[in-house]
């Protein structure tokens, strides 16, 4: 049913909305040099945390985002005319590009809408495709993302000896501008997202863009709508993937917090990047099919609202998110930048996700779209008079 699949999809959104947060809060909490490092984790109990957030959630809630921002490109497009679709698709990814921009500079230094502006054109250029063409194409970038980990892994270990007698007056210039005021901080997060930005072309770029044919293939195979006879053909692959999913995410996850021996081997490396690209996805597709068949059971339904609450107005939510991250951690609010543990940021990210689903069930209460859902809607229709939120 189409209420159920519409249901389902917002579901999945409001479940993202809380993994990626998770990921997101140390590079709110700390310098984005030490997110992931030796010295990052001071107690045993930050450990364990680190390790938890790279095994379970680490990779795999952009890569879930991904898939369903390339289903909406090709549900929201289906029934405009050709020349307007082109049009409305157009100023729809220039509004991203524009939020995103500056969701980057004054909130959020990992911002991901700016990405998606951009390879979002990419795939408007492949949206009339027919699925096996799409799955090759997904699959293409997916060895392409392999392949970008590899360069990175190779550039690694220079990378690391160039920084690492600059560090402590980086580190140092870090902390004085978040907790400066919010211009300080502003003008540390453009300079921290240009420098971080080829790392997100190579290291995130490929993945979306293998999601996004993906999710434009489920859309035109109505996978969602078709859900009971999808999840027959999606259960045969479960057990290949868990275990691809598991054995590679365990490996990953202790080699990236740092828990083998530092010196390792390039091949090793190179085996850990191929791990890495492969084996988020692989969990990430095994989380759809178990939520899904957690939201058509009937016990699911005194908790649906809480996850498609805030996944009706993700883009609402994932900027709300980053508001209340900065005041949290920046000068400009309550300054507590580079003082929390990975622990603490753990058990954190909760509060803050549970703000946002009770603003969200409170806004549905008056309004049928989200304020930032209402922007981009009038950007993408061009009718900036009159903007309704019903």
């Amino acid at each position: 049913m189409p209420k159920n699949r519409i249901g389902f999809l917002d579901f999945l959104r409001g479940f993202a909305l809380y993994g990626i947060l998770v990921v997101n809060l140390p590079y709110f909490a700390k310098p984005m040099y030490l997110v992931g490092s030796a010295g990052e984790n001071t107690n045993l109990l930050d450990s364990i945390a680190s390790w938890i957030v790279a095994f379970f959630f680490e990779s795999k809630f952009y890569v879930l985002f991904s898939f369903l921002f390339g289903y909406g490109i090709s549900v929201q497009i289906k029934d405009w005319e050709e020349v307007e679709s082109r049009n409305r698709y157009l100023r729809r990814m220039a509004g991203l590009f524009l939020i995103g921009l500056l969701h980057g500079i004054f909130l959020f230094l990992g911002d991901i809408l700016l990405s998606y502006a951009i390879l979002g054109c990419v795939a408007w250029l492949i949206r009339k495709k027919n699925p096996v063409w799409l799955l090759k194409f997904s699959l293409g970038f997916l060895l392409i993302a392999i392949l970008c980990r590899m360069i990175l892994a190779f550039g690694q270990d220079e990378y690391r000896s160039r920084l690492a007698s600059s560090l402590p007056d980086i580190l140092s210039e870090t902390r004085s501008a978040y907790l400066g005021s919010f211009w300080d901080g502003a003008k540390q997060r453009a300079t921290d997202t240009f420098i971080s930005y080829p790392f997100t072309i190579l290291f995130q770029w490929p993945s979306i863009l293998s999601m996004f044919a993906l999710g434009i293939v489920a859309g035109k195979t109505s996978f969602f709508e078709r859900w009971e006879q999808s999840k027959n053909g999606v259960k045969k692959l479960i057990p290949w993937l868990l275990i691809l999913g598991l054995s590679g995410n365990l490996i990953y996850s202790i080699h990236s917090r740092n828990l083998f021996v530092e010196d390792l081997s390039l091949i090793w490396q190179l085996g850990f990047s191929i791990l890495d690209a492969v084996s988020a996805p692989a969990l990430t597709i095994c989380y759809v099919y178990w939520l899904g068949i957690y939201y058509h059971s009937e016990s699911s339904l005194a908790d649906r609202s809480w996850f498609e609450s805030p996944g009706k107005f993700s883009l609402s939510n994932y900027l709300g998110q980053s508001v209340i991250c900065s005041w949290i951690f920046c000068g400009w609010g309550l300054g507590f930048y580079d003082k929390l543990g990975n622990f603490q940021l753990l058990f954190l990210a909760f509060p803050i996700w549970f703000i946002c689903v009770l603003g969200s069930k409170t806004w549905s209460r008056f309004f049928s779209i989200g304020p930032v859902e209402t922007i981009l809607r009038a950007v993408t229709y061009g009718k900036f008079r009159n903007i309704r939120f019903f």
